[in-house]
């Protein structure tokens, strides 16, 4: 049997079973679950068991409520009681009535949408549907983005918010690995990083873990007696997640780095330097504080400037870009691509997409294929697909009467004997905490970029969406999401302030194909993969052009005002990242942890190579692909077509022959000393 005929079969499983807790006043026991399901037929008892507990997992996660025939939950029964009955409560299934204003209507379609890619994205997505929300007037200043991708958020959400031991394997900022043991505490996000808090059980104290530096599947922790208690280690009663992104800020400050940029190089950093001074030979020298040297080398590497001191410093720089020419010089691996691929569908989405579908079906009377796949999405094969699996879905091994009955044509569908599941059910952990990150990165944002959205409103929805599950009530504590626009600086206001005003703007644009002069009419400010966008139409090139903020030098007011056109701004607010006719088309492999990050680069087609994926996209500027590669440090590499990849290896090499007489001649302090000596008018 194919996997994905394995997985039909467990949907419809467990959409029975759903089916069944719900229907019956007196609950089933373990004995006749067993008997009724053909799921668990022929099983040993310890299969069995492993088998079941699997299932009512994947029902908890959907937050699907087992109780007992009395309405105890699970956690009230006592061990070895195997006359116990389970069943699902019939009012705590539903979701409670949620009124909302059409302000907090829109804002719930907006905090749905930015949360992106991974399974979070599709939580967001889900739980908004349920709940019903507007963007249909809806024209933020700022749209915020969040990644969501990678295979741990998601349960880490559920194990943060519960409080549950867990096991991964963690990679330091020095390269080494090692076997952590931790009692979770918060999430966060913050300059495109997800931070995990918690507390180590073997190294006896707090820790904050990159999410992408934890690999491996997460386990849950059973304690042994040899171990110390995991409640020693339980959340501390005054935790802040937001208080803990604060400290990392802070901690940035712990380490100083001089460095030397060309004329229009240095991206993020020259907007993060706290100095910065023109050379007469038209270089720029920058000083930074950071914390981490591992992560500010792959910064420092991508952007292609010289380390000038610490010493330290300039050697990780050289060890980032030696690897990353290594691995890009390297013989090219066979490899095949094809897709585009979707990526791996878990059976909670497959579960819970099957009851919103006899949800909607049964709450709107006989509504016609074409509103049923505009809401969901579907293809006709694939609705088709989804609608003969629910035939079969019922009470297992029951009456005609206990089985619903799924009918449609070309011009309805009907779904009878379903009245228990007409009501839409309750959110989960997963998705109603989706889209309390994302009204928690739109309220961290500037002040003036969300302006048709107030903090109250924000506020209100917030307390809305907590209210629906119990386990998130210390949401605002454990969990804090940083829209990226926070760390642009003043520069955002600028933007916001024209966009809102509608006024021409003058840029200064540094880096890339881009540079120049550019008058232009602004649309909104995006947040993006950790860093933020403006999002204008370009006058210059009459087309919508996407600036990163980071390279804008100057905005100014021109001092003409603009009428908004509706027709130009929807070009521009859907040309994000959008190909156009001179783009190349290139193959990059991402290896370990990088495949992550694969998917958020809206690849055409994608393929498996031994330790990693290969994507086909396209790509405006291939300088963008030297940026790239030398700040993966052997993780990422272009593979083809044969004349970028040499000319991705020729500037890695260039890049790696300037960072290695870095290494040779950085001083600790000498630099710095010469920097003070040289301050002028223009360092900022």
């Amino acid at each position: 049997m194919s996997e994905s005929e394995n997985k039909q079969d467990r949907t419809e499983k467990l959409v029975s079973l759903t089916y069944a807790l719900i229907t019956t006043r007196v609950g089933y026991t373990r004995a006749q679950l067993r008997e009724m399901v053909d799921d668990y037929a022929g099983l040993s008892d310890e299969a069995f068991e492993r088998k079941f507990e699997r299932d009512k997992e994947t029902l908890r996660n959907l937050g699907v409520v087992l109780a007992d025939a009395r309405g105890r939950g699970e956690g009230q029964w006592m061990p070895g009681d195997v006359d116990r009955r389970y069943r699902i409560l019939p009012d705590e299934y539903p979701l409670p009535p949620l009124p909302l204003e059409p302000d907090e209507a829109a804002l719930l379609g907006l905090a749905a949408s930015v949360v992106a890619g991974g399974g979070l994205g599709r939580q967001a997505k889900r739980a908004a549907d349920r709940l019903g929300f507007d963007t249909a007037s809806l024209h933020p200043i700022l749209s915020p983005t969040v990644d969501a991708e990678g295979e741990l958020l998601e349960p880490l959400v559920r194990f943060v918010a519960l409080g549950t031991p867990i096991r991964f394997t963690y990679t330091t900022a020095d390269g080494g690995t090692s076997e952590r043991t931790v009692v979770p505490w918060g999430l966060g996000h913050r300059h495109g990083h997800w931070y995990l808090a918690a507390g180590d059980v073997k190294r006896d104290g707090e820790r904050l873990f990159r999410l992408d530096r934890m690999s491996g599947k997460l386990a849950q922790h059973a304690a042994k007696a040899e171990d110390y208690l995991p409640e020693a280690y339980g959340r501390p009663e005054h935790f802040s997640m937001a208080r803990e992104l604060d400290r990392l800020e802070r901690s940035e400050a712990g380490k100083v780095a001089l460095l030397e940029a060309e004329l229009g190089a240095g991206g993020t950093l020259l907007a993060r330097a706290t100095e910065r001074t023109h050379l007469p030979d038209g270089t720029v020298r920058l000083r930074l504080a950071y914390a981490d040297t591992q992560g500010f080398a792959s910064e420092i590497a991508a952007e292609g400037l010289r380390v000038l001191s610490p010493a330290d410093l300039a050697a990780a720089v050289h060890n980032q870009l030696e690897a990353a020419f290594a691995s890009q010089s390297a013989p090219v691996p066979v490899y095949k691509v094809s897709g585009p691929r979707g990526g791996r569908v878990s059976a909670e989405l497959t579960v819970s997409r099957a009851l919103d579908l006899v949800s909607y079906v049964v709450s709107n009377g006989a509504p016609s294929p074409d509103q049923v796949m505009q809401r969901f999405g579907f293809t006709r094969a694939e609705l088709d697909r989804e609608l003969t699996r629910l035939r079969f879905c019922g009470v297992p091994n029951g009456q005609h009467d206990e089985l619903l009955e799924v009918e449609w044509n070309d011009t309805s569908i009907t779904i009878s004997n379903a009245a228990v599941l007409a009501q839409p059910m309750n959110l989960n952990l997963a998705e109603a905490a989706s889209l309390l990150m994302g009204l928690d990165a739109l309220a961290s944002a500037p002040e003036g970029t969300h302006s048709e959205q107030s903090q109250g409103s924000i506020e209100r929805l917030s307390a809305k969406l907590r209210a629906l599950r119990p386990e998130l009530t210390d949401f605002d504590h454990i969990i804090a999401v940083r829209a990226a626009s926070r760390e642009a600086g003043s520069l955002v206001g600028v933007l916001a302030s024209a966009i809102e005003e509608h006024q021409v703007l003058e840029l200064e644009y540094a880096g890339g194909s881009g540079d120049g002069t550019r008058q232009v009419e602004p649309v909104r400010v995006l947040d993006a993969g950790g860093r933020t966008y403006l999002q204008a139409w370009c006058r210059q090139r009459n087309a919508p052009r996407t600036f990163r903020v980071d390279r804008i030098v100057g905005a100014s007011r021109s001092g003409e005002g603009f009428v908004p056109d509706p027709e130009r701004e929807a070009q521009v607010r859907s040309a994000v990242f959008t190909p156009a006719a001179d783009d190349v088309l290139v193959d990059v492999a991402w290896m370990g942890d990088a495949a992550a990050a694969a998917a958020s680069h809206a690849p055409e087609k994608v393929g498996k190579i031994d330790g990693g994926v290969v994507t086909r996209w396209r790509v405006r500027d291939p300088q963008y692909l030297v940026r790239l590669v030398s700040g993966g440090g052997g993780a990422v590499r272009v593979i083809a077509p044969e004349d970028i990849r040499d000319a991705t290896t020729r500037a890695l090499a260039s890049r790696l022959a300037v960072a290695r007489d870095a290494a040779l001649t950085a001083d600790v302090g000498h630099a710095a000393a010469e920097l003070d000596q040289d301050q002028g008018d223009e360092a900022l």
